[in-house]
């Protein structure tokens, strides 16, 4: 469904230019969810971006469907890392909907469709309330919300569980899991938690550290859902991903 084939950006600036990304190469089937682990600055937001058509390749080329990733597009949904995106005049109902606004369709349909989605979430009868009056794991829910609404194929998630404390964070990742169940949505999760790409993802894709990360390894993780951390399997995948991590830092 996705392919990235030999991707490298290079941003240039008032000081020079430097390497983010260098021939990174990876495939995404239809319906499968890939975990994209590194330490930081090893270039994984920047692959969502490209992959989101928010930059542009320097190098290589991005397939969607065989054709070119050219921009932004609806058929890619994104969560970001923190609630900025939400309007802060709108009501949560209204935050889900804004996308469908701009689409063109009515306001009954909108808002039925975005009432939905804010079940979905786990936050049915919530929808009259501002983000000023949400905490911020009920953020992110109306942020993935959003991005479910407007039926993507894909959902590109840049670290979104990262700035919640520990309780929310498995709390959402449970339903994530649920959602992802139910939609069969692709997804690419950006995430430096190794106990959360092994929790989450059918793979892990570990890069190299930075500058011009690359991809090193892809673990794959096949245990069923929803999946126990303390088991035998777990604990395996979690060492096997933790050593390729381990080994990027010591270098």
């Amino acid at each position: 469904m996705v392919v990235l084939d030999k991707v490298g950006k290079t941003f240039r600036g008032r000081t020079g230019a430097w390497e983010a990304v260098r021939g990174f190469s990876l495939d995404l089937a239809e319906g499968e969810f890939v975990c994209l682990l590194g330490t930081s600055g090893c270039g994984k937001t920047t692959v969502l971006n490209m992959v989101a058509g928010f930059e542009a390749p320097s190098a290589g080329r991005i397939l969607l469907d065989g054709a070119p990733v050219r921009g932004p597009g609806a058929e890619r949904g994104v969560v970001f890392q923190g609630h900025d995106s939400l309007y802060d005049w709108l009501s949560a109902l209204d935050n889900i909907a804004f996308g469908l606004r701009l689409r063109g369709l009515g306001r009954r349909q909108r808002r039925e469709r975005a009432a939905h989605f804010l079940g979905m979430v786990g936050l049915g009868g919530q929808g009259a309330k501002h983000p000023a009056e949400l905490s911020g794991g009920m953020k992110q829910r109306i942020q993935i919300a959003r991005a479910l609404a407007a039926d993507p194929r894909i959902l590109l998630m840049d670290e979104p569980f990262g700035a919640l404390d520990a309780m929310t964070r498995a709390a959402l990742q449970a339903e994530l899991t649920r959602i992802w169940a139910d939609t069969q949505k692709t997804v690419l999760f950006i995430t430096h938690d190794i106990e959360e790409a092994v929790a989450l993802s059918t793979r892990v894709a570990v890069m190299t550290r930075g500058p011009g990360g690359t991809l090193k390894a892809v673990v794959p993780v096949d245990l069923p859902f929803p999946r126990d951390r303390t088991s035998d399997g777990f604990m395996a995948a979690f060492r096997q991903v933790h050593a390729l991590i381990h080994a990027e830092i010591l270098a």
